[in-house]
């Protein structure tokens, strides 16, 4: 018995150390693949947090980077860089240029990228802090709203803003609900405010659908046109439209989620040296709008065709002059690639205020103060449930309320759930927009567990009258 007890032993020792060496290889292997990656991945973050978000190294290192223990970085103060490396021999540097932000150095030298540099997008932000919200950031009004539970937004903010107790819990930053045109509830995390920029990450992809808006409405493009790269003879792609783009149903062959680095989506972000030339020479798997895959390389072909299609001067100045200081969003910040073509998918910042400016000019149908900034219609559009999307889920470049009804389950939310969207990012940046309560919720994270908002959506409702939606 006891030599049985001994060789039984024996076996599970050997089977645990196996397990424990195969593990520690296969972390060690998925690491030094993904080096590279690694290291462009924080050596971005850095740089932006620092030169366009105004943050310490040491905060995004011990907060973003958290889990990247091996990484080590050196900033270079005069110059504006960044350089970030797990194994040195695949060190990445980042660069920050006025005006497009930041870009990880790939072909070009890093002089190249700073050459970039177009200080002139960069304005003054105007002093409007004695204007009424939401032209300014005076409060238009501090009498409380009739109807609305302000106990009940407290004890969200309460909840939300408890600082997390384990490995990977939700870590909000800013959150700020509009309603009725007026800010009733706004709190920062410690060591954050209503000036901080914060990561909008694939969020941004809802601003290019007002690009898009603002190049329709000036006659530079028709949604129906294809992409311009591929209408070569013979090229299969041809028959890929904007419309099919927007809607991410074009069939092009990528795949966001690989998870074995270098990704598709990593070595575009990361190590391409154009992420919108990278989108641009993808082959094609599907027949055109034939079949639904989340791509951020199409907002990045998006942008490539707006810059083709404007020339460059009038592609950089396109949504500081057509969409920011129209509706006030003075912080919003786009960074461009190592070509100089903003990156659509990913990388935009700005505050929470502005972000609830944006919002806004989705609640009230691409109008803001009297002027109609996008085309009529085009709210519309972007809400209308694009037909492989999963349940309806997606429209162009915004997400929706799926339609379970099919399967027997029940709608989850009230509140015409038909017609709430939103813009949504990385670890938990949100933008939603609820028509029929004439709400605007903003809610900028660090939750690496983050799904969709409709959780929320349906606690920040609950504190809220029903009434029918905003005008325009």
């Amino acid at each position: 018995m006891k030599r049985i007890l001994r060789k039984l032993l024996c076996f599970l020792l050997v089977v645990f150390l196996v397990l424990i060496i195969g593990s520690f290889s296969f972390l060690y292997w998925y690491v030094w693949r993904g080096s590279d990656v690694f290291a462009g991945y924080g050596a971005k973050l850095i740089a932006s947090g620092v030169f366009v978000a105004g943050r310490t190294p040491e905060s995004v290192r011990e907060q973003e980077l958290a889990l990247l223990v091996p990484l080590r970085y050196r900033v270079n103060w005069e110059e504006k860089t960044v350089t970030a490396w797990i194994f040195k021999k695949y060190a990445k540097t980042a660069v920050y240029r006025e005006g497009l932000g930041v870009a990880v150095a790939q072909d070009a030298d890093i002089g190249s990228l700073q050459a970039q540099a177009r200080p002139t997008l960069i304005r003054p932000r105007p002093d409007t802090a004695d204007l009424p919200w939401p032209v300014g950031d005076t409060p238009s009004s501090k009498e409380k709203r009739v109807g609305v539970d302000y106990a009940k937004l407290e004890a969200l903010m309460d909840d939300m803003f408890q600082l997390p107790a384990g490995f990977l819990k939700s870590h909000t930053r800013a959150f700020l609900v509009v309603y009725d045109d007026e800010i009733v509830a706004e709190r920062y995390a410690e060591g954050f405010d209503a000036d901080q920029r914060f990561a909008a990450w694939s969020a941004t992809k809802s601003v290019f659908h007002a690009l898009y808006g603002i190049a329709v409405k000036e006659g530079k493009l028709s949604i129906q046109e294809g992409i311009p790269f591929w209408q070569e003879p013979g090229d299969e792609r041809a028959a890929i439209t904007i419309d099919m783009v927007l809607r991410m149903s074009s069939g092009l062959d990528y795949n966001e989620f690989d998870f074995i680095p270098p990704t598709p989506l990593t070595t575009m972000l990361f190590l391409s040296p154009g992420a919108g030339v990278f989108a641009a020479m993808l082959p094609l798997n599907y027949p055109p709008d034939t079949h639904w895959a989340y791509a951020s390389a199409s907002t990045n072909l998006l942008s490539h065709t707006l810059r083709h299609i404007y020339g460059d001067e009038a592609y950089y100045e396109l949504p500081y002059r057509g969409l920011f200081e129209k509706i006030g969003m003075n912080s919003a910040i786009l960074e461009a690639d190592a070509a100089g073509t903003f990156m659509g998918s990913s990388f935009m910042y700005a505050t929470a205020r502005d972000y609830a400016r944006f919002g806004l000019l989705y609640l009230h149908d691409g109008v803001w103060q009297g002027e109609r900034i996008l085309p009529e219609g085009w709210i519309d559009y972007g809400r209308t449930p694009t037909p492989t999307a999963p349940n309806g889920n997606y429209g162009a470049h915004w997400w929706l309320v799926p339609d379970l009804s099919a399967s027997g389950a029940p709608r989850e939310l009230t509140a015409d759930p038909a017609e709430i969207f939103w813009a949504s990012g990385f670890e938990g940046q949100f933008i939603i927009v609820v028509p029929a309560r004439k709400l605007v919720i903003v809610k900028l994270s660090l939750d690496l567990k983050a799904g969709g908002p409709r959780a929320l959506v349906k606690e920040v409702l609950a504190a809220f009258p029903e009434e029918e939606k905003a005008a325009p």
